[in-house]
């Protein structure tokens, strides 16, 4: 049975390269492709094809984007995600998501063909080496921000979600209403709960956290496997 394959990179080159590598195989059908992520995103919708691959950075919307949107909806498509460097932060929300694969830019086409025949027989391909320690140092960052950030008031956890968001010293005081002496204070105190010691600590250890529940989930990491190590 002939699997149906997406695929969608900003990169025309790379797009026209993947899409001719795929449609070469004759397992697979390359149903169409796109070059920003907010016309994959539509054109999954429409045609629901088997596998989805994405390049993970994207305009409009980008692959892990994609891969959340197809789980939140219940989508037949598997997504198989393209990345040069992925952040630590971006595997784990990939495997939180639920996606099939993730194949690096940088390895052999052979193993992005690998990755889609093992994805269409129902696997995943996730290489354990990477993706496992990325999953396991971001959960312990992000359980450590759940069980620090409890210790906040309500007005300390709003300062805190401005300097995320990387907002002056002086534009933070004047938005929340308060002297920058006062400021200063607050500022002291978010330190010592959160065990931290500068604006840089801070934002390390809260980014893509502020406003998540401490009842947030991890991934389950049991479907990790390496690739390297197939026949």
């Amino acid at each position: 049975m002939v699997t149906t394959v997406f695929v969608a990179d900003d990169h025309p080159l790379l797009l026209h390269g993947l899409t001719d590598l795929i449609a070469r195989d004759p397992d697979f059908l390359v149903v169409g492709s796109a070059q920003d992520g907010t016309a994959a995103m539509a054109m999954i919708q429409r045609d629901i094809p088997d596998v989805a691959v994405l390049d993970i950075s994207m305009p409009g919307l980008s692959g892990l984007d994609i891969a959340a949107e197809i789980a939140r909806q219940g989508l037949a498509t598997l997504c198989v995600l393209l990345t040069v460097g992925a952040s630590q932060a971006q595997l784990y929300d990939a495997v939180a998501v639920g996606v099939a694969g993730i194949v690096f830019k940088e390895t052999a086409v052979e193993a992005l063909l690998r990755c889609l025949h093992r994805v269409a027989a129902g696997g995943r391909w996730l290489p354990a080496e990477i993706v496992g320690e990325a999953v396991q140092n971001e959960a312990s960052r992000r359980t450590r921000w759940q069980e620090l950030s409890s210790r906040l008031t309500k007005r300390e956890m709003e300062i805190a979600r401005l300097v995320v968001a990387n907002k002056p010293t002086g534009q933070i005081a004047f938005d929340i209403g308060i002297s920058k002496g006062t400021l200063k204070i607050h500022m002291n105190n978010i330190y010592r709960k959160l065990e931290v010691a500068s604006r840089a600590q801070l934002s390390q250890l809260a980014a893509g956290q502020i406003g998540l529940s401490a009842g947030s989930g991890f991934p389950d990491q049991s479907g990790l496997e390496n690739p390297a190590g197939d026949a």
